[in-house]
């Protein structure tokens, strides 16, 4: 069975990391840290999105040759 992470458990990690980051305390290790992580979390929400878009696309390319 494939161990998929939903899109919306990556987004709240990115949200978290952004929020992180944004923190004028945070050190720079550390910050370095989230940037890394939430560019993961980042390529994974894309990736979701991208699949569902060409999902969206070959929907609607169907539909057009089934009327």
């Amino acid at each position: 069975m494939e161990n998929k992470v939903s899109f919306e458990a990556s987004l709240a990690k990115l949200e978290e990391y952004a929020r992180r980051i944004s923190d004028p305390s945070i050190p720079l290790e550390e910050a370095i840290r989230c940037y890394e992580e939430g560019l993961k979390e980042y390529n994974i929400c894309r990736s979701v999105l991208d699949e569902a878009k060409q999902k969206i696309e070959t929907i609607g390319e169907e539909n057009r040759h089934d009327g």
